[in-house]
Formats: structure tokens, C-alpha cells, sequence
């Protein structure tokens, strides 16, 4: 795949010309000020370090380090920063019949969580390397820009399922508590070391806990605290799995002990750790 690699440093006056039918990656360094970016094609915007505020058709979205910014070809829109921002630009080539295939539910522009989809987990540990070492832009470049095009698809299609599952009548209303919500989850998956209350998801999300709880298992299909035990429990399995032990897997993930991880574990894969373990070692 044909791709550039850019590193930009200073802020831009006007959009760049073309671009829509290659891909390309940009690392930004950029001191405070704004930049009128083009929209040609899509892509996606990283935050590694300070905040991007974009101005889009109208609106202000904020991107956050640990998040990306989806953004649907377009209008130009306005990138600003009012602090040091580092940051990652993947343009995906445009693709033919790609206007009549978009809906209307996503909006332009959706804020994603790094840790909540494997395309974020990816995006992340691709925009660190990059950022460390600029040397592995133009060789890293292609494979980014092809991954992105080939796993978008998923969580584009688990956000609107779950923008069409709450229960809001207007749109705008479900695309902003789906962004507060994506914003507890991820929360969720920064703490899979702790247990988490509601009142602290409820907090990061800036809803009540009656709202939390209800819309969150309306989008995601689970209450926020069992959605938050899986997750433990998973990471305590990933380490059970690698030979750690049952003491220690109860450490790694907030147990009080090695008992209560045993029951909940049990309850969870129908198994006790020390059991599920041995099976997987065998298999």
C-alpha cells in the first residue's frame, strides 16, 4: 500500500491539497495554537500526550490522551491545543461508494478509548513506538494504515449498536451519553487491578449513578460492576494462564484474597482457578 509519513511541527494555515487516495500517518509535536486539517477521506486522530480540541460542523469535540478521534470525510475542520500536544494522524484511503454505504446514527465524529477495542490497544502501541522513534514512521506507516482500514469496521459497528440501544429520543442526546459512557468504560478497563464504585464511574462520566447504571447496561449489555468483574476476572485468567498463582492472580486484580477470587473465578468460568489453569497448561 502506498503510504506516506510525515512528521508535523508546526500549525497549519490551510488544509493540505489531496491525499484522499493514499494512505498516509502524520506524528504532530505542535506547541499551543490551531490548524485547519483537511478532510478528504477518513481518519483517525491519537492523542498520546496534552488534548486535542476539534471543530467540527459546528461543534467542539475534546480528545483526550488514552482516546481517538473517528472522523468521516467532510468539511475541514479546526485542530487546536491549548497545552504541548503529541499526537498521531492515520488517513485511510478514500474508498469508491464509501458516501452511499454511510449512515447517519455515528455522527462525523466519535471519541473512542484506547483499551476498550483491539484497534485501540493497536493504534496505541503503534503511536508510542512512532513517538520514540520518529526512524520507524515511513516503516511502520503501511501496515497502520492497512490494519486500520481492515479492524474499523468492528468497533464502528459495536458503537452504533449501541447509540441505537439507549433509550433517548433525539439523537444528539444518545451520540453525548454514549461518549459519557465510553468514557466510564474505559475507566473500567484502566482499573481492572481494583474493584470500582459507582459513584467513582458515575463521577468520570458526569452522570447520576441511576442514569450510569441504566444506560450503561442498555449500550453495553451489562451492568457497569459486572461488566468490571468480568474484566478482572479475565485478567486474573491471562495470569493464571502464564503460571502465576492463585495468590498472586488475586493481587494483580484486587481480591481480598485468594478465597474470594476462587469464588467469584468459579461463579465466572465454572471452574476453580487452580483447575482452569491445569486445563489450559494441558491443552
Amino acid at each position: 500500500m502506498r503510504c506516506d509519513f510525515t512528521i508535523m511541527e508546526e500549525h497549519l494555515q490551510a488544509p493540505r491539497v489531496g491525499g484522499a487516495e493514499a494512505g498516509k500517518v502524520v506524528l504532530s509535536r505542535l506547541e499551543p495554537g490551531a490548524s485547519m486539517i483537511g478532510a478528504p477521506a477518513i481518519s483517525l486522530k491519537l492523542i498520546l500526550d496534552g488534548e486535542g480540541r476539534y471543530e467540527i460542523d459546528g461543534r467542539t469535540v475534546a480528545v483526550r490522551p488514552g482516546e481517538f478521534l473517528y472522523l468521516d470525510a467532510g468539511n475541514a475542520c479546526i485542530a487546536a491545543n491549548r497545552v504541548t500536544t503529541t499526537g498521531l494522524c492515520i488517513g485511510v484511503p478514500a474508498a469508491r461508494g464509501a458516501a452511499a454505504d454511510r449512515d447517519n446514527l455515528l455522527g462525523r465524529a466519535l471519541v473512542f478509548s484506547n483499551r476498550t477495542s483491539r484497534l485501540g490497544r493497536a493504534l496505541h502501541d503503534f503511536g508510542v513506538r512512532i513517538a520514540r522513534d520518529p526512524g520507524l514512521g515511513s516503516t511502520l506507516a503501511g501496515a497502520l494504515v492497512a490494519g486500520v482500514q481492515q479492524a474499523i469496521a468492528e468497533p464502528l459497528a459495536e458503537s452504533r449498536a449501541a447509540i441505537d440501544a439507549l433509550g433517548a429520543a433525539k439523537l444528539s442526546t444518545r451520540r453525548e451519553l454514549y461518549r459519557r459512557l465510553e468514557r466510564a468504560r474505559s475507566f473500567l478497563h484502566d482499573h481492572d487491578d481494583r474493584g470500582v464504585t459507582l459513584g467513582e464511574m458515575a463521577s468520570v462520566a458526569g452522570l447520576s449513578q441511576f442514569h450510569l447504571a441504566r444506560y450503561f447496561k442498555d449500550a453495553f449489555g451489562a451492568a457497569p460492576i459486572a461488566y468490571h468483574r468480568s474484566l478482572r476476572l479475565a485478567r486474573a485468567a491471562g495470569l493464571l494462564a502464564g503460571g502465576h498463582s492463585v495468590a498472586a492472580a488475586a493481587e494483580a486484580t484486587g481480591y481480598s484474597d485468594q478465597v474470594a477470587l476462587s469464588h467469584a473465578f468459579r461463579r465466572h468460568y465454572g471452574a476453580p482457578p487452580h483447575l482452569w489453569a491445569r486445563e489450559r497448561r494441558a491443552s
